[in-house]
């Protein structure tokens, strides 16, 4: 098999940050309660560019090989796995590994890859589809008529949150950077989609949702800090898993006390396996992919895995509206 680790860039660019470098490996056996996946096809995610730079090491017991979802044919079986064929087509949620032409995988971390998608479709789907789960409806309980304010809605999970709310029955309304992002994210359903730095962006929320929003999901972090503690409701559910602007927030605990509002932070990738087994099982008995508008996830470019360091390039770049996948047939 081959895989990517990340390597010294060597003297000519000393400055640079590690290289993605594919290399030659032994092809891994699945042990007890796992699979072998032949890989189609891998999601990136910004994880992988945090673990490049040394920001986010993988949790302990994973690989340096980066990725964290990927699509592909079940090759072999490990002892336990009996509702599962060889040449199944899975997709399936990883803690690294995904940049590969094989990888090991929990069974209990695998879904289907449904009728009809592409490899390229359903290596976008376990990461992003597993956030929105568990923080919309696992943490959050999103309920049918509740008003969702997604920040970064032009992301990989922030498309995959608007679609994810709407097929459970809320309302959704969405930040971006942009002015060109808030017309596509619009186009997804989320209304009104407002640009987070302009000046008129808390009045526009507050016009559509006058009470205010029952649930926050915060891919942002500090940049959109004020418009969230401004657009909650009472009893409203501030659920914030991104911090690329920043960390660091004024927060008055007299506020949160006054409105009883929940915080809650968490990175999917460093839960117990036996939790994320629980949002995979949850998924696999909802399969909101299978409603007549479900959570097919957005696109927003597929490279050949030649071109892994033009991909995460672009990743890096920002602005993108959806997922960047890995075309491993390529």
């Amino acid at each position: 098999m081959r895989h990517v680790l990340f390597q010294d860039p060597g003297p000519a660019t000393p400055a640079g940050p590690p290289v993605p470098v594919w290399v030659d490996a032994a092809t891994p056996t699945p042990g007890p309660g796992q699979v072998l996946i032949e890989v189609h096809a891998a999601g990136l995610n910004r994880a992988d560019l945090l673990q490049r730079d040394a920001d986010y090491r993988p949790p302990a017991g994973e690989s340096a090989v980066p990725g964290l979802e990927c699509a592909g044919r079940i090759v072999a079986l490990g002892s336990g796995v009996t509702d599962l064929r060889v040449g199944d087509r899975v997709c399936a949620l990883l803690g690294s590994g995904g940049y590969a032409t094989h990888v090991v995988a929990p069974r209990a971390q695998v879904l289907p890859v449904p009728d009809g998608w592409s490899m390229t479709e359903a290596a976008a789907l376990p990461e992003a589809l597993a956030t929105a789960w568990w923080n919309l409806r696992m943490l959050g309980g999103l309920r049918p008529g509740d008003r969702v304010l997604v920040h970064a809605a032009n992301s990989g999970v922030g498309t995959m949150a608007v679609r994810l709310a709407r097929v459970l029955g809320a309302s959704v309304a969405g930040t971006v950077r942009t002015a060109e992002l808030a017309e596509r994210v619009r186009a997804l359903g989320a209304d009104p989609v407002v640009v987070s730095t302009r000046a008129d962006a808390e009045r526009t929320l507050r016009e559509r949702a006058p009470e205010g929003f029952d649930i926050v999901l915060d891919l942002v972090g500090a940049a959109v800090a004020e418009l969230t503690l401004a657009g909650l409701r009472t009893g409203g559910r501030w659920l914030c898993v991104g911090v690329l602007s920043g960390d660091e927030v004024s927060l008055s605990l007299r506020t949160v006390i006054r409105r009883r509002l929940v915080l809650t932070g968490g990175s999917l990738r460093s839960l117990p396996a036996a939790e994320k087994a629980a949002i995979l099982a949850d998924l696999r008995r909802s399969r909101p992919w299978a409603a007549p508008d479900g959570v097919r996830p957005v696109l927003a470019a597929a490279y050949p895995a030649a071109g892994v360091t033009a991909a995460l390039e672009h990743l890096e770049r920002g602005g993108l509206l959806g997922k960047i996948v890995l075309d491993l047939t390529r």
